[in-house]
């Protein structure tokens, strides 16, 4: 039961509860320190009271005797079981064989029978010289191999603690287990740092292996030195455009060495300005001119490690920044001329396309007032509405490029009452799908609601958003319509014409919006990507025209809310008023990758 017990408690500290122990860093060996004593303390106790109850033994004694022998023997064998097979350390075949043979060769000195100097402390040199430069198996191999032979030994009358055998056993024995216990505790401790070590080592390397790759590879001139005795500054890394900064091809032998000494009187880098920043050890700025080429030179003073100063100077091309910015200007001025260009090529084609269309459908007009047989009616219908899909689609493209090339022609605000326009549209829009009998139903104050802004650019807002309503609205569905007063919030308190606005909120119950594609269907002819969406015809181009109209003539904001299962809500805010802003060119915006308006 003692065994047992002390098994569980060792197990559960040396692996914190967890499926696994280890004996890899100093943290494992201090908790595998503490788990081995409170092993022994609970095998003391457990054997201590049994013996008292039992053999009526002494109770103290039995459990210093308990404690002393549990204890060491926890120490010397537990770790051939803890220690990880993954740690390796390279050591040459010689080493390790000269290594075993001092160390068994010592072990067998101290402790052979008749030898009773007081050497025990002999084959600690070696036991640390595995821990230091062998793998902790070894360690712990070496331990029990040492625990075993020195028990046996003094058992025979060998060792330093022989002479205490004869007149007290009990003080040998004692003696022995401090022995193991030192011994074990020294040498995993040792070989646990130097893993600890060897850890930090490969992590170090691994991120000054990144550091350097970074610099070389790096644009930017970069170079990292430390000061020296105080009066030496030594270069610890510096890549090829520091080097070209500084007129240089290969860095001096100096500098990563010796180091260059720091005086006002000489140089250190090359460089006055810089030479001046280091020689008084303070950060600061320069610039610097090198073949026709101009750096900024930033210089940054850190406290190192071991009480070192250390300077960072990072080189920056101005030269080939402004070269870059003036491209990066051009390819955007380049851009700016293609996206025109696309305007008037789209404008143009619409225009061209608008005089057959327009054509058909007055054609079309006449055919539905001629005599036709039923089949001729059908075709007709069929060119009539497929035509008038078709001009719908080309008002769409027309109305974005005046809107992104500015081509539109101003309209002015105007007073007008927003619930009679809303009527107006909703009244239009419950002709859209007469078979489908969608009811919409307008909740709005019961008088007039005046604001002002453009009714035709707001007609066609509602118009389009109505129309989507009543598209993905379910058979006897219903759209609502609501309109309040609201604040219209990211306008400027102070200002009185945008301090009160008024929100309309267009609510159908349909198949919804995904959420993760609502900021797409702002995009020209995006449509949402499912089966049931484009089963319903649509171009695309509504919502990017409401978003455009919205933001640019009416100086409100419009958005989609939906879980992409119940429906989705259309929300419009509106000012009272839409202010002087709206016809000042310089204030205007370009959103979504369209291009600035040259006017309204």
């Amino acid at each position: 039961m003692a065994n047992a017990a002390s098994a569980y408690v060792v197990a559960q500290l040396v692996s914190r509860g967890g499926s696994e122990a280890r004996l890899d860093g100093i943290r494992d060996v201090a908790r595998f320190l503490l788990a081995a004593l409170a092993g022994g303390v609970t095998t003391a106790l457990i054997g201590g009271v049994t013996a008292l109850l039992i053999v009526d033994a002494d109770l103290w004694s039995t459990c210093i005797s308990l404690f002393a022998s549990h204890g060491s023997a926890l120490l010397v064998v537990a770790p051939l079981g803890l220690v990880s097979l993954r740690l390796r350390r390279g050591a040459r075949p010689h080493e390790v064989v000269l290594q075993l043979f001092i160390f068994v060769v010592l072990l067998v000195l101290v402790f052979w029978p008749g030898t009773v100097r007081p050497l025990s402390f002999v084959p600690l040199a070696a036991l640390l010289w595995a821990a230091f430069r062998r793998p902790t198996l070894v360690v712990a191999v070496e331990l029990s191999v040492m625990g075993i032979v020195a028990t046996r030994l003094t058992d025979l009358g060998g060792g330093p603690f022989a002479d205490y055998a004869v007149s007290d056993p009990a003080v040998a024995i004692g003696l022995l287990q401090n022995f193991l216990v030192i011994y074990a505790g020294a040498a995993l401790s040792v070989s646990a740092a130097r893993n600890d070590w060897g850890a930090l080592v490969v992590q170090l390397s691994a991120r000054e292996a990144l550091l350097r790759g970074g610099m070389i590879g790096a644009e930017t001139g970069i170079l990292i030195a430390e000061v020296v005795d105080g009066d030496h500054l030594r270069v610890v890394g510096v890549n090829a455009a520091a080097l070209a900064a500084l007129r240089l091809d290969t860095a001096p032998a100096t500098w990563t060495a010796s180091g260059v000494r720091i005086a006002r009187d000489r140089a250190v880098l090359g460089v006055p300005d810089l030479d001046e920043l280091i020689s008084e050890g303070r950060s600061g700025c320069v610039e610097v001119v090198s073949d026709g080429r101009r750096f900024d030179v930033d210089v940054a003073m850190h406290d190192g490690a071991t009480e070192k100063n250390v300077f960072t100077v990072v080189f920056t091309d101005v030269t080939q920044r402004d070269e870059r910015e003036r491209r990066a200007l051009d390819v955007a001025e380049q851009l700016r001329d293609l996206n025109r260009q696309k305007d008037d090529v789209i404008s143009s084609v619409s225009h061209e396309l608008r005089t057959p269309v327009t054509s058909i459908l007055g054609f079309v007009e006449d055919l539905e007032s001629a005599q036709l047989e039923p089949g001729e009616r059908v075709a007709t219908e069929v060119i009539r509405r497929n035509a008038r899909r078709l001009a719908d689609v080309i008002d769409d493209v027309l109305e974005l490029s005046k809107l992104s090339s500015g081509a539109a022609i101003a309209r002015p605000a105007g007073p007008l009452d927003l619930r009679m326009i809303l009527e107006q549209c909703i009244e239009d829009a419950s002709g859209l799908a007469p078979s489908r009998q969608i009811r919409l139903r307008l909740d709005a104050p019961s008088g007039p609601v005046m604001i002002s802004t453009v009714a035709s650019d707001l007609a066609r807002v509602l118009a389009n958003l109505l129309s989507n309503a009543v598209k993905f609205s379910p058979d006897d569905g219903e759209v609502v319509v609501t309109l309040h007063e609201h604040k219209h919030e990211g306008k400027p308190e102070h200002e009185p014409a945008y301090e009160r606005g008024w929100r309309i909120t267009i609510v159908d119950h349909g198949m919804g919006t995904p959420p993760d594609q609502i900021a797409h269907v702002w995009e020209r002819f995006s449509r949402v990507q499912s089966e049931r969406h484009r089963a319903i015809d649509g171009t695309g181009l509504g919502l990017p025209i409401v978003r455009e109209l919205v933001e640019r003539r009416l100086r409100g904001t419009v958005k989609l809310e939906s879980d992409g299962i119940t429906g989705t809500t259309a929300i419009l805010e509106l000012p009272t008023e839409r202010g002087d802003a709206a016809s000042t060119p310089e204030q205007t915006t370009a959103p979504h990758g369209l291009a600035p308006l040259a006017s309204d």
